[in-house]
């Protein structure tokens, strides 16, 4: 009876993780999951620049006036140098063809990408405003993040730990047996959450002016964790 146990713990758990170190004797794979949610209290935003001209420097110029613009102004929201991301420049030709294989330019478009850390939160949409008033011709993304990710993290990992030894020991009790010393880790993976419902900023374009200011519902951001774990089975 004991023997045939183990052979159905093993020929199940080979297939679901295919790759984690399996041990000959007796024992029982569990997966955890655990979770932790807040309130962010901080904002990465990606501002999209473009401009474009009949000739490559002066579209160049265009976008890099627009990001100083952008860049002189972060400081008063508090910005760090270090939570400031700019992308290297893209430049190049718009150029179309016809049927006949015909060359028609039209002009050079130049365009970067900056990226930055916001930590006064509530000051979100006037700080998106006055990246669209830089010259920015949209937002790439707005990501809430809390300052206490590191902890969150850990918080989210013992929870997986947890739920893992506790499912691992509910299957060994139903099958008789006791729950013995972890023999592998098979992985431990992370994972980031926006919960919005039914509200998203997951990209916003210019297409005009608001006298009333907009008004954004803070999400609540998910701390994720999961392990899968072998553990040895005690007769």
């Amino acid at each position: 009876m004991r023997t045939l146990f183990a052979s159905l713990v093993l020929l199940g758990c080979t297939t679901a993780f295919a790759g984690t170190p399996l041990p000959d004797a007796p024992h029982v794979v569990a997966s955890g999951q655990g979770k932790v949610s807040v309130k962010p209290d901080s904002a990465r935003v990606q501002f999209d620049f473009e401009q474009r001209a009949p000739r490559p420097l002066p579209a160049k110029q265009a976008v890099d006036a627009a990001v100083n613009r952008l860049l002189d102004g972060l400081h008063a929201y508090g910005v760090a140098d270090d939570d400031i991301a700019a992308s290297s420049l893209d430049a190049s030709e718009d150029v179309d063809y016809d049927d006949e294989g015909k060359r028609t330019s039209n002009g050079f478009v130049a365009s970067r990408s900056v990226t930055v850390l916001l930590e006064d939160i509530d000051r979100l949409n006037e700080f998106l405003d006055n990246g669209l008033a830089s010259g920015a011709h949209g937002i790439g993304s707005v990501a809430f993040e809390s300052s206490r990710k590191g902890a969150l993290r850990e918080e989210a990992r013992k929870k997986a730990v947890a739920d893992a030894r506790a499912q691992a020991g509910e299957m060994a009790t139903a099958f008789g047996a006791r729950l013995g010393p972890v023999y592998s880790i098979g992985s431990i993976n992370s994972r980031y959450e926006n919960q919005y419902g039914a509200t998203t900023l997951d990209r916003i374009e210019v297409t005009g002016s608001r006298i009333d200011p907009g008004r954004y519902v803070q999400p609540e951001v998910e701390y994720i964790e999961s392990v899968n774990v072998v553990f040895e089975l005690l007769r």
